[in-house]
C-alpha cells in the first residue's frame, strides 16, 4: 500500500484516495491470501471473483448479526431501566408502609 501511496502521480491526474488504494491492494492480495483460505472464506480455486463474493457475503452477515446484537442490547437496557424503576417504586412504597406501621404502633402504645 505504501508503494502505491508514495508512487508519483502522473500530470493531470488526481492522487488516489486511501479507499482506492485499499481496494486496489485487496484485488491483488485477496487472490494470494492463504489466510482467507485457511479460515474458510475463500476456496482454493483460482476463481477470485467467487472468493471475494464469499468474503463480502460473510462480512455482510457479520454486520447484520452485530446490528441485531446492538438492538437486543438496547432493548435489554430499556427493560433493565424499567425494572430498576419498578424496584425503586416498590422500595419507596415499602418504606412508606413501614413508616405507617411504626406510627400506628406508637399510637397504640400511647
Amino acid at each position: 500500500m505504501e508503494k502505491i501511496k508514495d508512487a508519483p502521480v502522473p500530470e493531470g491526474e488526481e492522487p488516489k484516495s486511501n479507499a482506492e488504494i485499499v481496494e486496489e491492494v485487496l484485488k491483488t492480495e485477496v487472490n494470494q491470501s492463504t489466510f482467507l483460505r485457511n479460515v474458510g472464506l475463500k476456496s482454493s480455486s483460482k476463481n477470485s471473483g467467487k472468493g471475494t463474493v464469499v468474503v463480502v457475503a460473510h462480512a455482510r452477515d457479520l454486520q447484520q448479526k452485530l446490528e441485531r446484537s446492538e438492538l437486543q442490547a438496547e432493548v435489554m437496557q430499556e427493560e433493565m431501566a424499567a425494572i430498576k424503576l419498578k424496584v425503586e417504586e416498590k422500595l419507596h412504597a415499602t418504606r412508606n408502609l413501614s413508616c405507617c406501621a411504626r406510627s400506628l404502633r406508637n399510637r397504640k402504645r400511647s
